[in-house]
């Protein structure tokens, strides 16, 4: 990664203007560049895989959500299938799979006991995944990644 494009994740990240109509020529007037030189570095660094998205990260407990850890166990030869059937559905996030007991790792926000319960019922009966951990949120310690690029 070149100092250039270091600079351009640290505002990204950490400064991005979001009290303007045009955040991204405002980051482009930092860098010292226009905003469509601007955007078509961001484009490649999304297409290098360094940036995944752009967007607001959403306080869902405000929005009357409720999260969950969920872990499952999985033999390994059925792990991408249930990877795949876990990642259909929109309420999950940060799917990982681990080497360990318990091997697919994941997050699942609702807004109601029954939209929970309906979701944990379809993972308990899937035929892939031979059981399942679920460990509600308590309480939000800390919600934000900070990734040092310099």
């Amino acid at each position: 990664m070149n100092p250039r494009e270091k600079d351009i994740l640290k505002i990204l990240q950490s400064e991005f203007p979001i009290a303007s109509e045009h955040p991204f020529r405002i980051v482009a007037g930092r860098l010292g560049c226009d905003e469509a030189s601007l955007l078509r570095e961001i484009t490649a660094l999304k297409k290098k895989g360094l940036i995944r998205r752009i967007g607001a990260v959403i306080n869902a407990p405000r929005l009357g959500y409720k999260g969950v850890l969920i872990a499952g166990r999985i033999l390994k030869k059925n792990i991408a299938k249930a990877a795949a059937f876990v990642n259909a559905f929109p309420q999950v996030s940060h799917n990982y799979i681990r080497d360990a007991e318990y091997n697919l790792w994941f997050t699942f926000s609702a807004k109601t006991k029954k939209e929970a319960n309906d979701f944990f019922l379809k993972l308990k009966k899937h035929k892939a995944i031979e059981d399942v951990m679920v460990l509600p949120s308590e309480k939000t310690v800390k919600i934000n990644a900070e990734f040092e690029v310099g």
